[in-house]
């Protein structure tokens, strides 16, 4: 009895401590964003603001909602395009019958070049988009993220298609329906945990990105919101408090978003794991 009493304590002290220290930043980001710049650089710095003021607030949606739009456009046009793609591809995978070493050679380099960093295809994408005329354009961008995001998608669907039985294809195949009719009458019903989790994957990953938003965009036009975070970085001052009000401003979304799709999230994650 003891000694299950004292490991309840010890569980609650652990997760107690990893709380703190995972939820500390973001409390201190909240807590930078309520200050004035010369309260932020007050020291020793306040844990809690002495006069609590929504200035810089008001600044970021006063002023970057251009850039918040240019967001939520790229991270939903990259995570469609790279779901439909990525599912169809992934499908044929697990489904049709290709040459003896096809598929292994096939899932190795598309999770190769899911592991490579995303700087590596800066040059060339930097070099293709100035010479069709995609620098600096939402479809550029979703272009550029569809990149990335697609080789993640056909290898964690595919894995998701494996564990449904054949039999229900050639069970719809027989009762009339051709290979698309099946895939979304039958099948993706039943993978719709896998969809929406490798969906919630890519479209965080994108709201978050820095590289591709930095060298890929030069102005509003097209620029994202964490690109745009960087302009309260300059040679002579750093405004902290506007900086962190924009970055409150950047992960909101993100966690709403993310308490809407958590139980689709959670499902997905523990329902069709690579064997």
């Amino acid at each position: 009895m003891k000694k299950g009493r004292l490991f309840k304590t010890l569980r609650a002290i652990i997760i107690t401590i990893f709380s703190v220290w995972t939820l500390f930043p973001l409390y201190w980001l909240l807590n930078t964003s309520l200050k004035t710049n010369r309260q932020v650089l007050q020291s020793p710095p306040s844990f809690f603001p002495a006069h609590v003021v929504f200035s810089s607030y008001t600044y970021v949606f006063s002023n970057f909602g251009v850039y918040f739009v240019n967001s939520i456009i790229t991270a939903l046009g990259s995570t469609f395009l790279s779901v439909i793609v990525g599912v169809l591809a992934a499908y044929s995978l697990s489904r049709f019958k290709f040459p003896k070493g096809f598929v292994a050679i096939t899932s190795f380099i598309i999770l190769a070049v899911r592991m490579m960093l995303p700087i590596v295809f800066i040059v060339p994408l930097f070099q293709i988009f100035r010479q069709t005329n995609l620098y600096n354009t939402h479809i550029g961008l979703i272009f550029a993220y569809t990149l990335v995001n697609m080789p993640f998608v056909v290898w964690l669907m595919t894995s998701y298609f494996q564990e449904i039985p054949h039999a229900l294809d050639e069970a719809a195949l027989i009762d009339g329906c051709g290979r698309l009719k099946t895939l979304w009458a039958v099948i993706i019903p039943l993978a719709s945990p896998g969809i929406a989790t490798t969906a919630v994957m890519a479209m965080i990953f994108t709201w978050n990105d820095l590289i591709f938003g930095l060298y890929l965009t030069s102005n509003s036009q097209a620029m994202t919101l964490p690109v745009s975070i960087i302009g309260f970085l300059s040679q002579y001052q750093t405004y902290w408090s506007q900086m962190a009000a924009a970055g409150v401003v950047a992960i909101v979304p993100m966690v709403i978003f993310l308490l809407f799709v958590q139980k689709y999230l959670v499902r997905g994650l523990t329902v069709g794991g690579v064997k």
